[in-house]
Formats: C-alpha cells, structure tokens, sequence
C-alpha cells in the first residue's frame, strides 16, 4: 500500500513535534512514536528570561525541522513507489539509508532541543518537568495497553533520565 504524501508528512509531524518527548519515546517505547506527547512548558513557572529562550530554542528547532521533515516525507514517498516497480536493489537501500539518516538526524536535534530547554530549568522546575513527563509517558501507555496498570515508569525512562541528570547535572551535584 502506497501512503500519500499528506499522510507520510502527517506522520512525521506527529512524531517530531513531540520533540520534548520525542527521545524518550524512541528510546523507551518505540511503539509510542506515532503518539502525540505534550508538554507544557508554561505550566513551570517560568520567569521571562526563561520563558524568552525557550521561545527562542523552539524557534530554532521549528525551523531546523521545517528543513529536515520534508525532505524525509519526498524520499519516503519515493521509497514506496520504487517498493512496488522493478528497480535497482542498491537504490532502494540507499534510498533507505538516506531516510534513516535524516530521521536519526531529526532524533538528534530533538533530543539537543529539549537538553536546551530543560538546561535552562530550575531544579524544583526540573523534577516538575520529570513528573510531568512521566504523567504523559503512563497517559500513552495507558492508551496503548488498556486495562493494563504500569503504576511505574519504565526501567529504560530511568536509564535515560539519569543519563539526562549526568549530562546537565544539578546545582546540588557540582
């Protein structure tokens, strides 16, 4: 089955414009990244100074991601339509290749966005951000596995948030 192209870019979009969760889904749960994740950064009680360079890192991405997410939607369409012709094998799996390239590419930039965004947190900003996150993360799951009750976040979030406190450690840890 051949996508359009408004469903292939609807994809991405879905995907990408959670790039405040964006990583944490595609590093703990692949299965959620069609899923659209929220996080309210104005819920935090940012001051100005804050709130102003978080508009201005969001600012940034949109426009790294208005150049990168087109591009990955034309190269999977035209992946699909040379999927059903008879041609080159090596120019499939390069075809491939390049659109894998780009959206680890993406991933990246979106995980770099949101270190920026939660650099500029407070600590009590910063553990309000990780509740939040973790709300949204059991909220998907939920979603995706009803009647089940994970009451826990998932090992692989741990893993990955202490990775996160290592990186950009507190001002208690220096």
């Amino acid at each position: 089955m051949i996508r359009s192209k408004s469903t292939t870019a609807r994809r991405i979009v879905i995907g990408a414009s959670c790039y405040c969760c964006l990583a944490i889904v595609i590093f703990v749960e692949p299965s959620l990244a069609d899923s659209h994740c929220h996080i309210h950064w104005e819920k935090l009680g940012l001051s100005p100074s804050q709130s102003q360079q978080v508009q201005q890192i969001e600012e940034v991405w949109q426009k790294q991601y208005a150049e990168t997410a087109p591009a990955i939607a034309d190269e999977q369409q035209r992946l699909s339509k040379k999927l059903g012709e008879h041609c080159d094998q090596l120019e499939i799996i390069s075809l491939h290749n390049s659109i894998d390239r780009k959206q680890i590419q993406l991933r990246q930039l979106a995980m770099m966005t949101f270190l920026k965004k939660r650099a500029i947190l407070n600590d009590s900003q910063q553990r309000s951000l990780e509740v939040m996150m973790n709300n949204e993360i059991a909220k998907r799951q939920a979603e995706l596995n009803p009647g089940s009750s994970q009451s826990e976040v998932p090992s692989g979030f741990q893993d990955l948030l202490m990775r996160v406190r290592n990186v950009f450690p507190t001002a208690a840890d220096r």
